[in-house]
């Protein structure tokens, strides 16, 4: 049961009280979506937004108002004076410019907001939430048959510690990009989606457009059919694409960031979730797409984390409350494993074994485990021997510290070298130094102490 047609049933009844309502959006999508649901309860309707001038009537009781058409040029239009201000997707603008005019223009109408995450980017209750009123949880929903029941999967968890949260409360986006947008991270997602593909119709949620492409390109060469949808493209090229998914000549939908609000298909099983994201808000509104109970009979939809996103918020389905002076409260679940085979989210371990696929789990998984540390010591080396040109003074320390040296490489090493010096020298210094301390079982440091003063020297 969506938001608009609760909101439709509430603006019946206001209008049977003889009041007139403004139901505003800030997603484009969504107007002509509420204007059918409206059209479902034959409710009196107009559309106030610039372009669809054909569907305007200033006679009927409620308008379905697109925030930024309506505030650029609410001066020029008649004052309806609307008696009830509804605003949709109340988490996205309530504290916005055009708002604030909306409400100094009819400063007699009430106020109600409508919101699934009544959040800020903290995490925080929204101010003018002040309380709850008959909590409907969305497990309950699930139990009851209106939402489709969320199975989580992780097949792998990109790196990010080093990733910045900027004041807008989400990730640098460059910082991200550079963390994430790597083509062996790519190869590993389409290979891993591979293993439990059965062809249902999903969408991709990238991290921006160069992120998308790549990931178009990736599941094309894989053999499937897939589409982007993003801000730079024309708006034909979006309702094409858009099209072909809805009609189901492609599996998969990619987009960045116009897929997170106001999107509405009820044949969605397959989310893909490949951005990492710090905002619990954005990450229930991304995931509440596939919630739809779908016209095929399934009850379910899958989530695949490529992004870390169970890990820092739970599952979607988790129960949450939210307060004004504390973060969410959140009933943990019990400690999940992620099944090596399938990569489904295991919650309740009855064996060894994982209930989805039936694969042994215990052995497996430290398999698998080896198995990343290996690629990524693969994937240090090569970066290492692109920057420095040296794969002799890896081995040196490697064998020196009797681990992966390339964290030491990268973050005590390299640092020392000064510009003056050529990069053949430098790699050399390190090759001796490093196999002096190993012979005289000197302790690793002594190499950049070395190292240093003969930089300094040199310099």
């Amino acid at each position: 049961m969506s938001k608009t047609f609760i909101a439709a049933n509430v603006i019946k009844e206001l209008n049977d009280l003889g009041l007139k309502t403004f139901f505003i959006v800030a997603n484009q999508p969504l107007v002509m979506q509420t204007y059918g649901e409206f059209e479902k309860f034959n409710l009196s309707k107009s559309i106030i937004k610039s372009g669809m001038e054909k569907y305007y009537n200033p006679h009927a009781k409620n308008q379905i108002v697109m925030l930024q058409s309506y505030t650029a040029r609410c001066d020029k239009l008649p004052d309806l004076k609307p008696d009830i201000l509804i605003f949709d997707e109340a988490d996205f603008c309530a504290k916005g410019t055009m708002v604030k005019k909306i409400k100094e223009r009819h400063p007699n109408a009430k106020i109600i907001a409508l919101t699934g995450t009544p959040t800020n980017h903290a995490g925080y209750l929204l101010d003018g939430f002040d309380f709850y009123h008959r909590v409907v949880e969305v497990r309950q929903l699930q139990n009851e048959g209106y939402l489709s029941i969320d199975k989580n999967y992780i097949p792998l968890t990109p790196d990010i510690s080093n990733v910045r949260v900027m004041t807008t409360g989400d990730f640098n986006d460059a910082e991200l990009d550079e963390a994430c947008n790597k083509n062996y991270i790519i190869d590993d997602i389409v290979k891993s989606y591979l293993k439990v593909n059965v062809g249902y119709q999903g969408i991709v949620f990238a991290i921006n457009i160069n992120h998308a492409e790549k990931l178009r390109d990736a599941f094309l060469d894989a053999g499937i059919k897939c589409g982007v949808v993003h801000s730079k493209m024309k708006k034909f090229q979006i309702q094409y694409w858009m099209e072909a998914h809805a009609k189901r000549r492609i599996q998969l939908l990619i987009n960045v960031g116009m897929l997170t609000r106001g999107f509405k298909s009820v044949n969605l099983i397959d989310c893909i979730f490949t951005r990492p994201t710090a905002s619990l808000p954005l990450f229930i509104q991304c995931v509440g797409r596939m919630a739809r109970i779908d016209h095929d009979g399934h009850n379910f939809f899958r989530l695949f984390d490529y992004a870390g996103n169970i890990e820092r918020f739970g599952t979607w389905s988790e129960p949450r409350l939210y307060s004004k002076d504390t973060e969410p409260k959140r009933e943990i679940e019990f400690a999940p494993v992620v099944c090596p085979n399938c990569f489904s989210v295991i919650y309740e371990r009855t064996g060894n074994t994982c209930p989805e696929c039936s694969f042994i789990i215990k052995a497996q998984q430290e398999k698998r485990e080896r198995e990343i540390k290996e690629t990524e010591r693969v994937e240090q080396v090569v970066e290492i021997k692109a920057l420095t040109g040296s794969a002799g003074a890896i081995e040196s320390l490697t064998r020196l510290l009797g681990y992966n040296a390339n964290t030491f490489y990268y973050t005590k090493v390299l640092p020392v070298r000064v510009a003056s010096v050529d990069l053949d020298v430098f790699n050399s210094e390190v090759i001796r130094l490093a196999n002096y301390c190993r012979r005289k079982s000197y302790k690793p440091y002594y190499v950049v102490a070395k190292l240093r003063d003969k930089m300094e020297v040199v310099g």
